[in-house]
C-alpha cells in the first residue's frame, strides 16, 4: 500500500512539473506572439511610409519630366517663330 502511495506522489510530483513546464511554454509562445503581431505592426507602418515616400517622388519626377518637355517646347517654338527654319541668315 505504501508502495502505491509513493508510485502516486512520483506521478503526481511529475505531472506537476510537465504542467509547470506546459505553461511556461505557452507563455513564451504567447509572449513570442505579442512580439511578432508588434514588429509586423510596426514593419507595415514603415512600409506605408517608405510607399507614401516613393509616391511623393513619382510625383516630383513627373512635374519634372512636365517642365523639361514645356521647356523643350517654348525652346523649339521661339527657334521656330525667329526664322530658325528658313535656312538663311536671321532677320531676312
Amino acid at each position: 500500500m505504501q508502495d502505491n502511495i509513493d508510485l502516486l506522489r512520483k506521478d503526481h510530483t511529475a505531472l506537476a512539473s510537465s504542467v509547470s513546464i506546459l505553461v511556461k511554454e505557452v507563455s513564451d509562445l504567447k509572449i513570442e506572439k505579442a512580439v511578432d503581431v508588434e514588429r509586423d505592426k510596426n514593419l507595415q507602418e514603415r512600409l506605408t511610409r517608405i510607399e507614401k515616400s516613393i509616391d511623393a517622388l513619382r510625383d516630383i519626377g513627373k512635374w519634372a519630366l512636365t517642365s523639361f518637355v514645356g521647356a523643350l517646347i517654348a525652346a523649339i517654338v521661339t527657334f521656330v517663330v525667329k526664322g530658325g527654319l528658313s535656312g538663311g541668315p536671321p532677320g531676312t
